[in-house]
């Protein structure tokens, strides 16, 4: 039976470190403030951004969610996020996924010092080629590491999985992993459903981050794999993970729930992020 990763023990420990930091530093007169794009209204993503403010107001971030209707113009996106650039916003995220007449590569205009959520070339580019000196690490990704080195996973020389190749999760995971010492298969949309099974079946390391309830059946898991589900979705009210949970628990050494593991701990690193743009930012 695995040991459950208890993902808000581990956030609570991050967000209030980042907390006693951020009154230190408005002891001193500084403001830290965190800014959100949210583009259209969806009850998932406002689900997430209710996370965001609620947490950021206990570490002592300022926070503003700005809304643009769904079919904001690209150049007028593109406006938003240059008058963000040059606000008094220490670092700013856009709420994904953009809508389908909005290209990714506008992501680009953020400025690399603001991207708390490391979406840009600059900043996604320095966490593939070596994720302890980047900047930023993308909040999902450094919630792996966070699993790891607290719960002593060793990844050098093990076979590793990631299911999902977004900007925002899978590569950086899949690099990170690769810059580790693992050897890693990366799955997605296109792979042959067989094949992602095959695959999962001989890996040490399972990583899913799809978004797709029950992708990953539990009898695949490998006895005593790791098995680290960033992948959420909110059906009928009930948020659920790409893993198959009570089954992948009866293999797995290791697993992490759905709600309750990883979710929680990116909403803190998010803000981590932040204060870390400031410090940056302000070479403190």
């Amino acid at each position: 039976m695995a040991v459950e990763v208890d993902g808000k023990k581990i956030a609570s420990e991050i967000f209030d470190e980042v907390r006693r930091e951020v009154l230190k530093l408005k002891e001193k007169g500084h403001r830290i403030k965190l800014s959100i794009i949210a583009i259209g209204e969806d009850k998932e993503m406002e689900l997430y951004i209710r996370n965001k403010i609620r947490y950021a107001q206990y570490c002592g971030i300022e926070i503003e969610v700005i809304y643009l209707p769904q079919d904001v113009s690209e150049q007028d996106f593109i406006s938003k996020i240059k008058e963000l650039n040059q606000s008094d916003s220490t670092g700013f995220i856009v709420q994904l996924p953009l809508p389908n007449h909005i290209r990714k590569e506008v992501i680009d205009f953020i400025s690399p010092l603001k991207d708390v959520d490391c979406l840009t070339s600059e900043n996604l580019g320095k966490v593939i080629k070596d994720h302890n000196l980047a900047r930023f690490i993308p909040c999902a990704c450094k919630a792996m590491l966070d699993i790891f080195e607290l719960y002593k996973v060793e990844v050098k020389g093990k076979r590793a999985v990631v299911v999902g190749s977004s900007d925002l999760v899978g590569k950086p995971c899949a690099a990170t992993l690769i810059n580790m010492g693992a050897t890693v298969s990366v799955c997605h949309k296109e792979t042959d459903r067989k094949d992602l099974e095959e695959i999962v079946k001989f890996s040490d390391i399972v990583v899913s981050a799809v978004g797709a309830p029950g992708v990953i059946e539990g009898k695949w898991i490998k006895t005593g794999a790791v098995v680290i589900d960033i992948g959420t979705r909110v059906v009928n009210g009930k948020v659920l993970g790409d893993v198959e949970y009570e089954e992948a628990k009866k293999r797995a050494s290791i697993i992490t729930p759905v709600p309750g593991g990883v979710g929680i701990i990116t909403v803190a690193e998010l803000m981590r992020n932040t204060l870390n743009a400031f410090l940056y930012s302000n070479s403190l």
